[in-house]
């Protein structure tokens, strides 16, 4: 039996959920890509929050209510997105994990993250729009992105925590280093695949899924 399928796309995706439909239509089993709140169909969340942590909680929530959330789910997360699913995967609620141009952009020091916070917080507070309370989709604030949080230390034990196969698809659009990307993968725990995927990534990802035997090929 198929195991379904749950999507997290990007933050800032114009396109939220329904940029990976081709992926939905060519899965054998159950699939789903919801919008994150303040992204295509799915309002702003209540004061504004925004963080891989919420961006988990309700991908699960949506897949819980469409009724795929049983044994055996598996995870693809695009970019920012691929963080939240490793949210998932380091609780243990998913069986395998992939993730799409999501390994990170290079290290920070500590301070470098504590003046990318600062960056951000600057860049939020002189844009008007994303001082607003956010009443639609897409929020403005969404266009600053988040700040960054790609500290080596941290993000290794988090890796750590995950144990189940991991496959790592990059595209020309990754902003992981081409000489990092084999020591990234090693800081999961579980076994590691990388894949290197062209063309339009929904369809990619299916390529990459049959060429590594996690999907049968078709006839």
């Amino acid at each position: 039996m198929t195991p379904a399928l749950l999507v997290i796309h990007d933050t800032g995706d114009p396109a939220a959920g329904s940029g990976w439909q081709d992926l939905l239509e060519g899965w054998p089993g159950d699939a789903l890509a919801p919008d994150l709140p303040g992204h295509g169909e799915a309002p702003p969340p209540t004061g504004g929050h925004y963080k891989a942590g919420d961006a988990a909680i309700a991908a699960w929530r949506a897949a819980d209510y469409a009724g795929v959330t049983g044994d055996g789910v598996w995870v693809v997360g695009h970019r920012w997105g691929a963080f939240a699913a490793e949210i998932l995967a380091a609780a243990g609620r998913v069986s395998r994990l992939i993730v799409v141009d999501g390994l990170g952009p290079p290290w920070c020091t500590a301070d470098e993250l504590v003046a990318d916070r600062h960056r951000w917080l600057r860049d939020v507070l002189a844009d008007r729009a994303s001082l607003e309370p956010p009443v639609a989709a897409p929020d403005p604030r969404l266009a600053h992105g988040y700040p960054s949080i790609w500290e080596h230390d941290f993000i290794r034990r988090l890796r750590r925590a995950i144990t189940i196969p991991v496959l790592a698809i990059e595209s020309s659009h990754s902003p992981t280093p081409p000489d990092e990307r084999d020591e990234r993968l090693s800081d999961y725990t579980g076994p590691t695949t990388l894949m290197y995927a062209a063309g339009h990534l929904p369809g990619a990802v299916i390529s990459c899924l049959r060429h590594v035997g996690w999907l049968p090929q078709t006839p």
